[in-house]
C-alpha cells in the first residue's frame, strides 16, 4: 500500500511539470532552481551549515534530511553571495541495505515518468551502465540518464549508484539521485568549479 501511495504521489507531483517551459518551473520538495535559498531557510542556519565542494567557492552546498518523502535528503547548491540563488537541487534516496535492486526499480519508475514529461521538450541521453570514476577497481557501477531541456535553461539527471563492498564498508551507500541544474550552474561546473 505504501509503495502504491508513493507512486501515486510521484505521478501527481510530476504531472505539474508537464506544462513547464523553463527549468525554474520544476521543483523538488517545493524548491526550484533560480529561487533564493533564503525563501526556504534562515540565513544563520544556512551559514552555519554550508560547505564547499569545489576549488571555486562561488557556490556553496546546504544539505538537509527530509521526512515523509520519497527522498532521504536534499543537497542544494547555491551562490554564496547576497542573494543565495539556487543553481542545483539534488534529491537522494539512500539504500542502507545496499539493495541495488530496489534502487534500480525506483529508477525505472522515475525514468518512465521523466521520459513522458520531457518527450517533446528535451534531448534525452541514456548513458547506460558504467563504472564509477571514484572506484579504481571498477567494481562500483551506476546508470546515468540526462534530459537537457531544449530551451537550454538546464538539465535533469537521474542516477542509480551501486557501490562495491569496499566502498560500502567505507560508509558509501547505494543511492538514487534526481538532480535539477540550471544553465548558469552548469557553466560554473564546466569552467570554474575545478
Amino acid at each position: 500500500m505504501r509503495i502504491f501511495l508513493s507512486i501515486l504521489f510521484l505521478v501527481f507531483s510530476l504531472q505539474s511539470w508537464t506544462k513547464a517551459d523553463d527549468i525554474r518551473d520544476f521543483q523538488i520538495e517545493g524548491i526550484s532552481v533560480g529561487d533564493s535559498l533564503l525563501k526556504y531557510f534562515d540565513k544563520s542556519e544556512i551559514d552555519k551549515n554550508k560547505y564547499y565542494m569545489y576549488k571555486s567557492q562561488k557556490y556553496a552546498q546546504y544539505n538537509y534530511d527530509v521526512r515523509n518523502s520519497d527522498y532521504d535528503n536534499i543537497v542544494i547548491e547555491f551562490k554564496d553571495s547576497g542573494n543565495y540563488l539556487i543553481g542545483s537541487i539534488i534529491a537522494r534516496t539512500l539504500y542502507k541495505d545496499n539493495d541495488f535492486y530496489k534502487c534500480s526499480n525506483k529508477e525505472k519508475i522515475l525514468l518512465e515518468d521523466l521520459t513522458i514529461i520531457f518527450y517533446d521538450n528535451s534531448n534525452y541521453i541514456d548513458h547506460g551502465i558504467d563504472e564509477h570514476e571514484m572506484d579504481k577497481s571498477g567494481e562500483s557501477k551506476g546508470t546515468w540518464h540526462t534530459f537537457e531541456l531544449n530551451d537550454k535553461s538546464g538539465w535533469i539527471y537521474l542516477e542509480c549508484l551501486n557501490w562495491s563492498d569496499k566502498f560500502n564498508s567505507d560508509g558509501f551507500t547505494d543511492e538514487l539521485k534526481l538532480s535539477i541544474l540550471n544553465s548558469e550552474y552548469g557553466k560554473f561546473l564546466a569552467t570554474e568549479a575545478y
